[in-house]
């Protein structure tokens, strides 16, 4: 691992995103009418990024992120940076989401980002505002791959997964050398709706090529307007390819299902990877206490060894109400230290 020598026993971790102020999403309304210029734009968004960074500053997390605050529904306004796709209206615009709205956009010709994705500007702002380590997480290719059609330029979603593979490692790379030393893929745990496992190793091992930084994959079972997107949610077909897997440290979610499949890390994952478990269920709108999280932990530890486990919510606080995703950062962290304590640290 590249980083992180001097962290204390179960590190804690935020995934990326934090939730969202009120006054950010009249300022997004404001912004589709056209009614701010791009000095109240700018301004609007590092305000939001500086309280997303004090907030987690104060609930006490050790490694945090600039709360992903510039991005719009954590992947969506990547889209604008891509050239060769296209915007697409759903056929049904009515009622809640569903399977028959995962195509937003079409592709229209041979991706590419000219402009990059914006990482290194990203990362510049907040390291001017926290000492903290920081996190850099972005979308993988899988992910970003779901939501394209692959009109009549690609074959199918696999080979746009491909095309987006080193365009995702030229913008690591950029980021790495802006100073990121902590790089986080977010992928979806159905990586074989459309992407062999096989293939899903080679991707993601070209988005980490020649990376000098400690990396992270967070598989996740999604959070859109904080519910799972898929209804089976299990990791027995995805652990076996963790020894494959170019990473350091493996992001798995645990809490929201009940702490099942604790085991299945120690069974595959190479001595040299370590855990960061999904203590924290940000689907649900109550708040855990410090004893649940702590209770959760050592359900992990069961079969983790503590050297090797990092403690994190099972996502990203997007979709969170803030001051829910506040005090449930607080308890993940106090929760922590109540473990911390009986393991003598």
């Amino acid at each position: 691992m590249y980083l992180y020598k001097n962290m204390p026993l179960l590190p804690t971790q935020v995934i990326g995103s934090y939730g969202t102020p009120g006054w950010l999403f009249v300022v997004r309304d404001s912004m589709k009418r056209g009614e701010l210029g791009s000095i109240d734009i700018r301004e609007a968004f590092d305000d939001a990024t500086n309280l997303a960074i004090l907030e987690q500053e104060e609930t006490g997390v050790d490694v945090i992120s600039d709360g992903e605050m510039r991005r719009f529904n954590f992947l969506v306004g990547f889209y604008d940076l891509i050239d060769g796709v296209e915007k697409i209206p759903w056929e049904r615009q009515l009622g809640y989401p569903g399977p028959d709205m995962i195509d937003a956009f079409r592709a229209i010709g041979k991706l590419s980002t000219p402009k990059g994705l914006g990482l290194p500007e990203e990362l510049h702002y907040a390291r001017q505002r926290t000492s903290k380590p920081l996190v850099t997480p972005l979308g993988g290719p899988v992910t970003f791959a779901f939501r394209i059609n692959p009109g009549t330029v690609y074959a199918d979603k696999k080979a746009v997964a491909w095309d987006l593979a080193p365009l995702i490692n030229e913008e690591l790379k950029r980021a790495v050398a802006a100073g990121a030393t902590h790089i986080q893929l977010d992928e979806p745990s159905a990586i074989d709706d459309f992407v062999p496992l096989p293939d899903f190793i080679a991707l993601f091992n070209r988005c980490v090529e020649g990376l000098n930084a400690t990396i992270g994959l967070h598989i996740c079972f999604g959070n859109f307007m904080g519910r799972p997107a898929v209804a089976h949610r299990t990791y027995e077909h995805i652990a076996p390819i963790f020894p494959d897997l170019n990473v350091d440290i493996i992001h798995l979610e645990f809490a929201n299902r009940g702490m099942w499949q604790t085991d299945l890390f120690s069974k595959y994952a190479r001595t040299d990877q370590y855990l960061a478990a999904g203590v924290i269920d940000v689907k649900a709108r109550a708040v855990e206490t410090p004893a649940i999280v702590a209770e959760r932990i050592r359900e992990v530890l069961k079969h983790t060894d503590p050297q090797r486990l990092w403690i994190s919510s099972d996502c990203g606080f997007s979709m969170t109400a803030r001051w829910v995703g506040r005090e449930k950062l607080k308890a993940m962290v106090e929760g922590t230290k109540i473990v911390r304590a009986e393991l003598g640290a």
